[in-house]
């Protein structure tokens, strides 16, 4: 069974971020790696956690800015995202996190990189440093999963979302971003380690790409 993509109209923004990393960087041979055949193991875990160890300190400052969560704050709102307990996988220096605290009853934020976490801004959520292909949390527990420019762990995702959860994925210079899927690879690849549909709701905010996806509804 596959699922449907439904497309919402665009709406008008840019990422004023730092354009500090190339679309050819190995993040993004990494990323198509991850979700087309599974590879994440011990040595390419180091080496994520060191470029992202690499970078913490100059993190919020090259990519803090008034429109930085615009996207994700679309997603959540045209997306008709709802739920209790929220996680942000790939959460960096939790400058995306200080704008989702307020709209979940509980949030965390985990990383791969203890320095990015080390690093977050002033009044961040509960932060976790974690591998994100063995996620901390009990099976279901993870109303509102949430990846912007973040790898695709299909089957921590079936895993962990709650039968009704939702997995927002945001890519904040859409096809320019490193780290980047299209939605229909994340559809596809969430199809293929699940074994069932998952519909999705996409849109673009700017040259942002987000799409909010959830398991398909069974019919009887």
């Amino acid at each position: 069974m596959k699922g449907k993509i439904t497309r919402l109209p665009s709406s008008d923004g840019k990422d004023l971020a730092t354009r500090l990393t190339p679309v050819t960087h190995r993040m993004r041979e990494v990323t198509n790696h991850l979700a087309e055949d599974g590879i994440w193991d011990a040595t390419l875990t180091e080496e994520v956690r060191q470029l992202f160890d690499s970078l913490a300190e100059e993190w919020t400052a090259t990519r803090d800015h008034p429109q930085r969560n615009l996207p994700i704050l679309d997603a959540l709102n045209r997306g008709k995202v709802k739920g209790q307990v929220a996680l942000e996988l790939g959460a960096g220096t939790c400058i995306s996190a200080r704008d989702l605290i307020s709209k979940f009853d509980s949030f965390i934020a985990m990383d791969l990189s203890l320095a990015m976490l080390n690093n977050a801004i002033e009044n961040a959520p509960p932060l976790v440093c974690a591998d994100g292909s063995a996620l901390p949390v009990a099976n279901g527990a993870i109303d509102v999963l949430i990846l912007q420019n973040m790898f695709l762990f299909p089957k921590e995702v079936e895993r962990c979302l709650s039968t009704e959860g939702y997995l927002v994925w945001v890519n904040s210079r859409g096809p320019e971003t490193p780290i980047h899927l299209p939605v229909e690879k994340v559809v596809h690849s969430l199809e293929s380690a699940a074994g069932h549909g998952w519909d999705a709701i996409a849109s673009t905010l700017g040259e942002a790409t987000w799409a909010v996806i959830q398991r398909s509804k069974v019919i009887d």
